[in-house]
């Protein structure tokens, strides 16, 4: 009976053992911050930061956008199409900038708005400034 009764406890510390990493998520997963949406030059542009990714969501005032031209600070100019993400740490924040564009037709140019630059951050507390 107590050979059994070892087994039990045994199975018991093996499972709650693989079960703890499913339920106590890292804290880089369990935070979320949000950036709301914000428009400047036509183009718009909101942030979610959960799961260790910064997801930015990109839309238009425009009445045609094809395509957005978008940079992180550092970073290249990238097209993308209404949205980009990162990795990130908890408490990072930057930039980002973007124009609405619409392709030009064969052989011509794509017509864009002016850079419009946004804020953001992965769960950075915001320091209130002393006036």
């Amino acid at each position: 009976m107590l050979r059994n009764l070892t087994r039990t406890f045994t199975a018991i510390s093996t499972i709650a053992a693989l079960m703890a990493p499913l339920m106590a998520p890292n804290a880089a997963y369990a935070s979320s911050t949000t950036v709301p949406r914000k428009c400047i030059n036509g183009v718009c542009g909101s942030v979610k930061y959960y799961g260790g990714k910064v997801r930015i969501s990109l839309s238009s005032k425009l009445s045609r956008t094809t395509h957005f031209n978008f940079k992180t600070n550092p970073g290249d100019q990238i097209e993308v199409g209404n949205g980009y993400s990162f990795d990130r740490e908890p408490g990072d924040s930057g930039t980002y900038s973007a124009q609405a564009c619409d392709r030009g037709g064969f052989g011509a140019r794509s017509t864009c708005t002016k850079w419009a630059t946004f804020d953001w951050n992965s769960g950075a507390q915001e320091q209130e400034e002393e006036q």
